[in-house]
């Protein structure tokens, strides 16, 4: 594998990981805060990621 195939498949996986973050929010409103802070920590990842992809 190399380092942009990696990076892409690390993209993908922030990409899923947040979207499941977001989905539960709406699904487990006691645990909301949680999820949406994981979304948000997700989304970071990706903004990084994304970079990394364009450099």
């Amino acid at each position: 594998m190399t380092p942009i195939e990696a990076l892409k498949l690390a993209l993908q996986k922030e990409i899923e990981a947040m979207n499941l973050y977001q989905k539960f929010s709406g699904e487990y409103p006691t645990a909301k805060e949680i999820f949406v802070f994981l979304a948000n920590e997700e989304y970071k990842h990706r903004q990084l990621i994304e970079k990394k992809l364009v450099s």
